[in-house]
């Protein structure tokens, strides 16, 4: 069941919040934000991959007796 608005309960009016919001923020401020984001993400990534590779090349090294790359 929908509630039911009486005298005692009021909405809440978010519009102030809403347009406060849409003014401050723009969309070439949202996009350069996702950017930066996956930007970093990318280097975090392509780091753990790095250190992955170099983990596995020194302990096949020292298995092995060979440095393969």
């Amino acid at each position: 069941m929908l509630p039911v608005l009486t005298e005692a309960s009021t909405a809440i009016d978010f519009s102030p919040y809403t347009q406060a919001l849409q003014s401050s923020i723009t969309v070439p401020q949202l996009i350069a934000v996702l950017a930066s984001v996956v930007g970093v993400g990318m280097m975090f990534f392509l780091a753990w991959l790095g250190v992955r590779k170099a983990t596995n090349t020194f302990t096949m090294a020292v298995a092995t007796g060979r440095i393969r790359i």
